[in-house]
């Protein structure tokens, strides 16, 4: 009768481990199923920001030779007392001013469209390949605060999003 039980018990917690071990595996499993990316690492470290951005910083670097040029003549024009010519140029430098505000407005506002427009996607196919069942998104300002870094896949991610970007 004591061989008995000592094989029950040795059954029963045998069992108990193994359930202990399933239990751990399905909750450690299930855990990854919510993960999350850095925004601001995402999309600095996308191949597409940088090459919109080498673009762009041409065309405002050639308005801001434009208008320190046109300040340099507006010195000149100020030193020589040419008041009337330097008036002009000088509505002519606010005008260039703005524009290059509106330039630097503009290319910033439509790089992050496009930007996150091909990031949500490519955040959303690596999802599904992945079996994420939410991806959650953070810059440390208020929608997650912390996080296991265990759960970041932001390097992952932007592997993936960089890969399908150039092609692959």
């Amino acid at each position: 009768m004591k061989k008995n039980h000592t094989t029950f018990l040795l059954i029963c917690n045998v069992l108990l481990l193994i359930v202990i071990f399933t239990a751990f595996y399905f909750f450690k499993s299930s855990s990854t199923d919510v993960v999350y990316v850095d925004n601001v690492k995402l999309f600095n470290g996308f191949n597409m920001s940088q090459d919109l951005g080498k673009i762009n910083n041409k065309k405002i670097t050639k308005q801001k030779k434009k208008l320190d040029s046109l300040y340099t003549i507006y010195s000149i024009l100020r030193k020589q007392e040419n008041k009337e010519k330097a008036l002009e140029l000088e509505m002519q430098l606010r005008t260039e001013d703005q524009e290059l505000k509106k330039m630097n407005e503009y290319l910033s506002k439509d790089i992050s469209q496009k930007v996150w427009t091909r990031l949500n996607q490519y955040v959303k196919e690596y999802g599904i390949a992945n079996q994420c069942k939410i991806i959650l998104g953070t810059q440390g300002v208020g929608n997650i605060m912390y996080a296991q870094e265990e759960i970041d896949i932001t390097t992952k991610v932007l592997e993936y999003a960089n890969a399908k970007y150039e092609g692959n």
